[in-house]
């Protein structure tokens, strides 16, 4: 069987819903009304029992009288459970009741702290008319079994506490409990009203609704009529209007708009992608040419304009390129095109044009051409790296060589042979040619790593020589260092890099000539700072400020400054890589930099590193006449390179070890295959067929005991892939002395080097 529903149906369905949710907003109205009563309540119950008994005495000396810890106490628990409740559950039925019965106990409590006074008594039936505000009848009849139970079960055992006599007859309970039904009686008759109104309310505004719904549903009835009988009428307008519909949209898909310049009356108009793309309000139709103007560029104003005389004096297309500066300060790129139309005379008349809106595409091949030459750069630096790792390989072995045998020469020259000093001089060259090779793969950022103590001070005053040729001599140089200035720990070809390419960039902002100034000083952060999301903890930190008086940054270039590949130098004048490599740097060794500047007013950086607490004695110079560490042990060297390999061979059978040598991976391989047991293997990681690693990996399970060292002249990325630089294995980085070889082999032998964060470190 279907069931129908009516529009009174409707009405009424939708009558009770407005009802109910009427009835609930008064509900969660009045919980909230009562949480705030009942906690006002009990404040006025403690204050009522401190100022009718705050004491009680028992002979001279006087407590705190039990009704005023009944107050606190009592009233407390009496509250805060209705409280709660109103708060946590709003609306429910249980939350009224709840509130229902904790203010008649609040009514209870109050009668008992006033020693049963007869006014107290009307705040029973006070609580009652408020409960009345729920609109239920229900909670006025748990709050009336409430007052009867308390008022009999006090009465009979404690009178005293409800009607201020010793004693009481059981019908006074029945007296008041009469008087409450009284009260009870009519507010529920008042309850009973107010909710036959509601729903007449309710009811009058569910007619409301569908009567307007009915009217909403006439009028779309009569519009759709309406919008029928004129449809014919219009058929004819939007087909003229569609053909110019969908020109305007090409026009606005393509960013192309129409215009047409009536030469002879001067008079200009355009389409509305035209107006979009210049701005042109709908009053301005109807502009000459020289008003029409004025919204371009200034600097291109000339050039159009010489750009239309001409072709109307020759009758050729108009083209020209230009940027509109629009009311709101936005610039575009437009590509004017043109024909010219001409009379019998062949005298131009006007000029149909159109306008293209190619700022994207100039962006996008701007963006392009800034990307193409990003790579070139990086291709570059790419190129100058590989070229620094294989230099650095080969002058790496060839140094050994070179200052090994030197080495050996001097230790066996006395000091007073004639030749003694030419040995000397080659050792000079020797490590002058070391120190090039480091600087080459510090500008390829190949470097490995070697942290040590600084001082600042002098890594600047080292190089004051080197930086005046670098900056000219229009540029006045000044070096300051505060006295006592802590000491940092850091790479030293790496600062010598930052200070270096910030000397350039100073230069570089000086065309005219100024000062340079570098300052050492010791700083204290006292809190933690952050600054382009990068923080420094609080602390002490040695702060290297370089200024000068140059022409000074805006805030655009400073917030792009450390981006890898951000220049503001000229095409080829600059890669971009320079301070970004800087702040990479300083990072990497804890610091931070920071940078002051403003159009015209000179630049300052401000280059931050942990201080080093302690007294850190520098590493002590190294003196190839003294004696070399010797050993007995048997140290099996396997080397390629076969200079380098009889170097370590003579270094070391010299000291007393028992040296087998290999020329290569695998015919190390196949010696320990083949038993022999070696108390080191000294072997070059990069070797042909079988590398230094894949030795110790094949092997290992045999060299359970024999202490392995790696050797290698080649860069920190091609050693970190063969992972040699991992922690707990030994390296020694080419090229060594033999007093350094010796020093390491026998370390590495006793066991106080096992790990390579001692020796080196890896750039970022």
């Amino acid at each position: 069987m279907t069931h129908t529903t009516t529009p009174t149906t409707d009405v009424s369905l939708r009558a009770h819903e407005l009802f109910k949710e009427q009835q609930l907003n008064i509900t969660k109205h009045t919980d909230i009304v009562f949480a705030r009563l009942m906690i006002f309540q009990w404040l006025a119950g403690i204050a009522a029992a401190l100022m009718i008994s705050p004491h009680t005495w028992t002979g001279t000396e006087s407590h705190v009288h039990i009704h005023v810890w009944a107050a606190v106490l009592l009233g407390g628990l009496i509250t805060s459970v209705p409280v709660a409740m109103a708060f946590l559950y709003p609306g429910r039925v249980i939350t009224r009741h709840t509130i229902a019965i904790g203010q008649m106990l609040t009514s209870a409590l109050l009668i008992h702290l006033t020693g049963g006074r007869i006014e107290t008594h009307f705040h029973v039936f006070g609580s009652l008319a408020i409960l009345a505000f729920y609109r239920d009848w229900r909670v006025l009849v748990s709050a009336s079994a409430i007052v009867f139970v308390d008022h009999l079960a006090r009465g009979f055992l404690w009178p005293q506490s409800v009607y201020g006599v010793m004693s009481a007859p059981i019908w006074r309970s029945f007296e008041h409990a009469g008087w409450v039904v009284f009260e009870v009686v009519f507010l529920i008759i008042s309850i009973r009203k107010s909710l036959v109104e509601m729903l007449n309310v309710a009811e009058r505004q569910a007619r409301l609704e569908a009567l307007n719904e009915t009217i909403e549903k006439t009028v779309a009835e009569r519009t759709a009529e309406l919008r029928r009988e004129i449809a014919e009428r219009r058929e004819a307008e939007e087909q003229l209007k569609k053909s110019q519909s969908q020109l305007a949209q090409a026009q606005q898909i393509a960013h192309i708009g129409s215009w047409e310049w009536d030469i002879c009356a001067d008079k200009v108009c355009w389409s509305d992608e035209t107006a979009r793309l210049y701005g042109f309000a709908p009053e301005d139709a109807g502009m000459n040419m020289e008003a029409c103007l004025k919204r371009l560029h200034p600097d291109d104003i000339l050039k159009v304009r010489e750009a239309l005389q001409q072709a109307a004096q020759t009758g050729k297309p108009y083209e020209c390129d230009h940027r509109v500066m629009l009311p709101d300060t936005t610039e575009r790129v437009m590509q004017g095109r043109g024909e010219v139309t001409v009379d019998s005379n062949g005298i131009a008349t006007k000029i149909l044009g159109t306008a293209q809106d190619i700022t994207v595409t100039r962006r996008n091949e701007l963006a392009l051409r800034r990307s193409e030459e990003q790579l070139r750069q990086s291709q570059k630096m790419e190129a100058v790296g590989r070229l620094a790792g294989g230099v650095a390989h080969d002058f790496n072995n060839l140094l050994t060589v070179i200052t090994g045998y030197c080495a050996l020469l001097m230790r066996r020259l006395p000091h007073v042979d004639p030749i003694r000093p030419h040995a000397e001089q080659i050792q000079r060259a020797a490590e002058r040619a070391a120190s090039l090779t480091r600087q080459l793969l510090a500008f390829s950022r190949k470097q490995v790593l070697q942290p040590r103590t600084l001082d600042l001070a002098e890594i600047v005053h080292g190089m004051e020589k080197m930086l005046h040729r670098l900056i000219g001599e229009d540029i006045e140089l000044r070096t300051i260092s505060d006295p006592g200035a802590a000491k940092v720990q850091a790479d030293p070809g790496q600062i010598e890099q930052v200070i270096l390419n910030m000397a350039v960039n100073a230069r570089d902002a000086m065309p005219q000539g100024g000062k340079l100034t570098i300052r050492i000083s010791n700083v204290i952060f006292d809190q933690k700072t952050v600054i382009r999301n990068r923080g420094l903890d609080a602390g002490a930190y040695v702060m290297m400020a370089i200024s000068d008086s140059g022409v000074g940054m805006t805030p655009e270039v400073r917030a792009h400054l450390f981006e890898p590949f951000f220049t503001t130098k000229g095409v080829g004048k600059g890669t971009g890589l320079g301070l970004a490599t800087c702040y990479g740097i300083i990072s990497q060794s804890g610091g931070d930099v920071r940078v002051y500047s403003e159009p015209g007013s000179g630049t300052t950086f401000k280059i931050y590193l942990p201080a080093i607490q302690s007294n850190v004695l520098p590493a002590p110079m190294i003196d190839e006449t003294d004696a070399l560490p010797g050993g007995t042990e048997t140290i099996l060297i396997v080397e390629d390179d076969e200079a380098v390999r009889t170097l370590a061979s003579a270094v070391l059978g010299e000291c007393g070890y028992s040296i087998e040598l290999a020329r290569d991976g695998a015919e190390a391989l196949a010696v320990i295959e083949s038993g022999r047991r070696f108390d080191m293997i000294l072997t070059d990681v990069i070797m042909p067929k079988v590398s230094g690693r894949q030795l110790y990996d094949r092997a290992k399970e045999k060299l359970q005991t024999t202490k392995v060292l790696f050797m290698s002249g080649y860069t920190d990325d091609a050693l970190a892939n063969r992972g040699v630089l991992e922690q707990g294995f030994n390296f020694l980085e080419k090229p060594f002395s033999p007093t350094g070889l010796a020093n390491k082999v026998r370390k590495v032998l006793d066991g106080i080097e096992s790990d390579t964060s001692k020796d080196i470190a890896l750039t970022a």
